[in-house]
């Protein structure tokens, strides 16, 4: 009798214990398409974001690097299908689109960070009731803003020079708003294409030589490059505008940023809507950055000979 009633108690502990496990556990599969701040800083922001939604404890994270190469993410995203990950977070749009293809046929959900126009890339067709597997957080910056800064810093500007990858559609889409906004206010966009980071240094020397001033798009390529291409400006005077804070510090004269950390949170709690509230993807719109911070430079304006208007001051971050 005292046997049955041990193995019982055993039985208990056991069924107990399993009782207060997790009823679910999910692993998301990261493709971060290089190393850069504003990826980085993406990565960082979802991580934060599953703490916040209270779900960090039942979902693992396994991150893997493309190194900006095509192949590479494709490999990775086949090798997440493979292992049947719960969902794929892919940074930068490049991975996005390797994503979406990966998981044509499963059913496997893609979430996307650092994607600067989602229905130009082929994600999706309408974004505010996504159609497939696959939503995210948009990091396309207000550019109508972005040009009145550059205005304000620089009244006598006549034109903007930009580098773009040939390759990658956020820089061109983003070329395209820009020369709308630009041609009512009688400024020229002076643009650039490179197919490789070997051609950066001599596009921007050129851009800068014939520009008033350059700004850096949302373009993975270029944005890595943001020292190079600051370095070449600088030989000609010419100061760099850019609506990412995380390469601030390399010499840029401003920077009416959105955040990217606040983007990946973003992306965080969508993660966390699709795997444990098994909340379709047609219900999660493809989001947005509500604000922007704006960061300025006195040792940049020192360095150029040029002043920061009072008005810039008054609402800058001054580093």
């Amino acid at each position: 009798m005292k046997k049955i009633i041990t193995a019982g108690i055993i039985v208990l502990l056991v069924l107990t214990g399993c009782a207060s496990k997790p009823t679910s556990e999910f692993k998301v599969g990261v493709i971060q398409w290089g190393e850069h701040p504003a990826l980085n800083e993406s990565l960082e922001g979802m991580k934060e974001g599953l703490i916040e939604a209270g779900v960090a404890d039942t979902i693992t994270v396994e991150v893997k690097n493309a190194n900006e190469d095509a192949s590479n993410a494709s490999m990775i995203a086949s090798q997440f299908v493979n292992d049947k990950v719960d969902l794929i977070f892919a940074i930068a749009t490049p991975s996005a689109q390797v994503a979406m293809n990966a998981v044509e046929g499963t059913d496997i959900p893609v979430v996307f960070s650092a994607v600067s126009d989602a229905k130009a890339a082929g994600l999706v067709e309408n974004p505010t009731a996504p159609e497939g597997s696959i939503t995210g957080v948009s990091d396309l910056p207000p550019l109508a803003q972005q040009v009145a800064l550059m205005q304000e810093m620089l009244p006598s500007m006549k034109n903007i020079g930009i580098l773009f990858n040939t390759s990658e559609v956020n820089g061109q889409n983003q070329i395209k708003e820009i020369k709308e906004i630009a041609k009512p206010l009688d400024l020229e966009v002076v643009e650039k294409g490179v197919s490789s980071p070997n051609e950066i240094a001599q596009a921007a020397t050129q851009v800068a030589l014939d520009s008033d001033a350059l700004f850096i798009v949302n373009d993975n390529m270029i944005a890595t490059a943001t020292g190079l291409v600051v370095q070449q400006a600088l030989k000609e005077n010419k100061p760099v505008f850019m609506a990412e804070s995380g390469q601030f510090d390399q010499g840029i004269f401003a920077s009416d940023s959105v955040s990217y950390k606040k983007l990946g949170i973003q992306a965080g709690h969508m993660i966390k809507e699709i795997l444990v509230d098994n909340k379709p993807i047609k219900e999660i719109p493809v989001q947005t950055a509500s604000s922007t911070e704006l960061f300025v430079s006195e040792k940049m304006a020192d360095q150029l000979g040029l002043t920061i208007p009072t008005s810039v001051l008054e609402r800058a971050i001054v580093r």
